[in-house]
């Protein structure tokens, strides 16, 4: 039961913190905002990590850790740019479903049962991916238009954002692939660990493009008034900053808490449903309108992902 809460949990925070970091991306550069997010993760993380008397890992752990940090950074800055300027719900589903539906495969290739569920979500991913993928939506005010919400989407991503969608799906598959494999008790300083190679490798790559006069990827220009000129304002902007970072990390630490209590299959069962709340928080707050086309897409895609986790439970 409690494995089972943790996984809720994780859900809630992956997808409240995916929806916060969005409508940051709307009011400022993307890379700005997966950098200054995750570096306030870190800067709470790496106290606790010291008062908790956890021993540090050893350097294979850590390299393996550091990789999976990078690829799921890589990920999460573009679900942000996705979100940014394409449709949260498209952006969302789709990368929740891949990031499901690629390590089974990944298992399943390494001689893994295939039940007839996981069968039945891989069947249902492949149509929802095309569905959502190419369903053509302009009901929803982007920025800029008469009704448009004050952090609307700008709308400039092709096919609402699908392709970052992909792109993020993958990176997280990736992420889950590699940070399976690292072996540890210390788990604060694993999630420590993410976070320093996760940002380290975003300002490097920031200092590089400045050094070759290019523009980093997601660095976008300022809105107009994208940053408050009062101290309330700006105290709010960090705080939101803040949420992004910590809503990412305590889904990592409530995914690895309810894997080890019930068992990676029982965890990935809840955590599966973290897409469908931000789509329900873009919904509600955003006012993002679906149409029934991608209506559906997206209750596929929810179906297909909770089938994937589900069917290596049962």
């Amino acid at each position: 039961m409690i494995g089972a809460l943790y996984g809720i949990l994780a859900a809630f925070s992956w997808g409240g913190g995916d929806f916060v970091g969005g409508i940051a991306s709307r009011r400022l550069p993307t890379f700005f905002v997966v950098a200054a997010s995750q570096s306030v993760a870190l800067a709470i993380l790496i106290p606790i990590a010291l008062l908790s008397g956890q021993s540090i890992p050893g350097f294979d752990t850590l390299q393996l850790t550091a990789v999976a940090g990078i690829t799921g950074g890589a990920g999460v800055l573009s679900l942000y740019h996705g979100f940014a300027h394409g449709k949260i719900s498209v952006v969302a589903s789709i990368a929740g479903t891949l990031a499901a539906l690629i390590p089974v495969g990944v298992a399943l290739a390494n001689g893994e049962t295939a039940t007839p569920l996981r069968i039945t979500g891989f069947a249902l991913a492949i149509v929802a991916i095309f569905i959502v993928s190419t369903s053509a939506d302009a009901s929803t005010a982007n920025a800029g238009e008469p009704g448009a919400h004050r952090d609307a989407s700008s709308g400039a991503a092709a096919l609402g954002g699908a392709l970052y969608g992909m792109t993020a799906g993958f990176c997280f598959a990736g992420f889950s692939l590699i940070f399976a494999r690292v072996e540890s008790e210390s788990t604060l300083w694993l999630l420590s660990g993410l976070r320093v190679a996760s940002v380290s490798a975003l300002v490097s790559v920031f200092l590089v493009a400045r050094v070759i006069g290019r523009r980093p990827p997601g660095a976008e220009k300022l809105r107009p008034g994208a940053i408050p000129s009062g101290l309330r304002g700006r105290v709010a902007l960090v705080l939101t900053l803040a949420a992004a970072g910590s809503g990412d990390t305590l889904g990592n630490l409530f995914f690895l808490l309810s894997s080890q209590e019930s068992g990676v299959a029982v965890a990935a069962v809840f955590t599966s449903i973290a897409p469908v709340t931000t789509v329900l928080f873009a919904a509600a707050i955003l006012r993002e309108r679906i149409g029934l086309r991608q209506g559906v897409g997206i209750l596929l895609a929810a179906a297909a992902t909770l089938a994937i986790a589900a069917g290596g439970v049962v």
